[in-house]
């Protein structure tokens, strides 16, 4: 019985750093144009896995306050309101 493979969930650090590594390979553009392609569709993949990650680690970077009469209120960090690093990418 051929069954689906479970998806395998990829550290942030790892998926980085593959995601660095087939950027490297895709700049030296010594590959046969459909191992390219691969690469390349990968590292798509890849970089949205990467930005959903960032946004949901954003979502959850929030500062305890005192709010209006003294209540507990959850604010964003400063960081959480910084753009992401792949913001700064897209913007380049």
């Amino acid at each position: 019985m051929a069954g689906r493979a479970a998806k395998k969930t990829v550290s942030f650090e790892d998926g980085l750093t593959r995601l660095e590594a087939l950027t490297a390979q895709l700049e030296a553009g010594e590959l046969p144009l459909e191992e390219l392609l691969k690469r390349y569709e990968e590292g798509v993949k890849l970089a949205t896995d990467l930005e959903k990650m960032l946004e949901a680690a954003k979502g959850r970077m929030q500062e305890i306050t005192a709010g209006q009469g003294g209540a507990p209120k959850l604010t964003p960090t400063e960081m959480a309101e910084q753009g992401s690093l792949l913001d700064a990418l897209k913007e380049e």
